[in-house]
């Protein structure tokens, strides 16, 4: 079920209303189905400022919009809600076999509320600049969490508690440079900021997924951000120094896992420039992002067997770590151990119970595309009046329909 009603008032303001009612059938068990309907609203106004009141000259348009709007989901997966076997593939040829994901018959559906305001300018008829800020709240994610394998299962089906998002999100284009001899220089600028944060949690932490080989492992904690990654890193003196051990000159290792960052960055950033002149057309797009780091397993295995360059340092005459170590007295001093064992020292940056060696921020700005075209001019046929050996050409056929009461 899905209404929706729109009013208006003198072309200034106006204000929409939703509501929508879902059932979802993966969310019903075999003997009850009352998660498995979930309704959600929503309500937006806008607010035409330029027609409502006097701007200067510089201002084309304005306007001024606010909404609330909810979200519920249920997935697409069907039988989480019971039990069932899976399919063994093409073990013992074919058939099926316990399933690793342990269903959850009392899971919910998810539910999202979302608040935004925003502005829309128009400037010096060539400037169009759209800011939005957001605020949503989102409780019972579906998510599946870790599970010890002597449980028979490796992931486990849970509706996790609260988490918050604050963002924000910028559009402008602008015609830059527009002459008279038909050369223009268009720019478009997209930027986009989001935080979040987990409010509540059903258990003090939860294991979300877990590294390949070792590699750390994504938990949710409460007061912590969906993505964060934890694993066991480097031991460190108060003033963030590697600290070595004053014996063999190995880095030392943490015994607990530490945080090492956020996989999901917090920006983004595209920025499009397009020139034109008569037929050419010169496109050049920049994005980058910021904010977010990442595990690497081809680093850990590659640096571990000593094939990156990296590795290279103290092969023949040992190695000296750039960090402190523990006197006698307790003091940190800088470190002067010679590391003659450059297998283990190595392996104490790079190796498998140090996460923190081969995880690596994900910031990057790059050059994402330069295209070049040329448009010819209608009419002006290369060989004309011979077919050359083109493709058949398609037919489409739609119907519409419209029904009004």
């Amino acid at each position: 079920f899905y209404g929706i009603a729109s009013a208006g008032y003198k072309n200034i303001l106006f204000l929409d209303l939703t509501a929508r009612q879902d059932w979802s059938s993966v969310l019903a068990t075999p003997d009850r189905s009352e998660n498995a309907g979930f309704f959600y609203p929503s309500a937006s106004a806008s607010f035409v400022l330029s027609d409502a009141i006097k701007l200067p000259r510089s201002i084309n348009f304005a306007k001024l919009r606010f909404s609330v709007a909810g979200v519920g989901s249920g997935g697409t997966t069907p039988y989480l809600t019971a039990y069932n076997y899976q399919s063994a593939g093409n073990l013992f040829s074919g058939g099926l076999q316990n399933p690793t994901l342990l269903a959850n018959p009392d899971l919910k559906p998810l539910r999202t509320t979302t608040y935004e305001a925003g502005i829309n300018l128009r400037m010096f008829s060539r400037l169009n600049l759209d800011v939005a800020a957001y605020y949503g709240d989102t409780k019972d994610q579906i998510l599946e969490r870790v599970v010890d394998r002597a449980s028979g299962y490796a992931k486990q089906l849970i509706n996790a508690g609260r988490v918050s998002n604050r963002g924000l999100e910028v559009g402008l284009n602008s015609t830059i440079l527009k002459l008279k001899n038909g050369f223009q220089w268009s720019a478009n600028v997209v930027y986009s900021f989001n935080t979040n944060k987990i409010e509540e949690l059903n258990d003090s932490a939860v294991v979300l997924q877990t590294g390949p080989v070792g590699g750390g492992q994504i938990v949710a904690k409460v007061g912590g951000s969906m993505g964060d990654l934890y694993g066991r890193g480097y031991v460190r003196s108060p003033d963030g120094q590697v600290v070595y051990d004053a014996q063999t000159g190995f880095a030392k290792i943490t015994q607990e896992v530490v945080y090492l960052g956020n996989t999901i960055p917090k920006g983004k950033l595209g920025f499009t420039n397009t020139f034109t002149y008569k037929g050419f057309r010169l496109n050049v797009l920049f994005d980058g992002q910021y904010g977010g780091v990442a595990h690497s397993l081809t680093h850990y295995k590659l640096a571990e067997q000593g094939k990156t360059t990296n590795t290279l340092p103290g092969r023949y005459n040992g190695i000296i770590g750039n960090g402190v170590v523990l006197d006698g007295s307790g003091k940190y001093v800088p470190n002067t151990t010679v590391a003659t064992d450059i297998d283990e020292y190595y392996r104490s940056h790079y190796g498998i119970d140090n996460a923190e060696g081969s995880t690596f921020s994900t910031d990057f700005i790059k050059l994402r595309e330069a295209r070049l075209d040329y448009t010819i001019s209608a009419g002006t046929d290369i060989v004309r009046g011979f077919e050359i050996g083109q493709f058949p050409s398609t037919r489409t056929i739609g119907v519409n329909l419209v029904v009004g009461f």
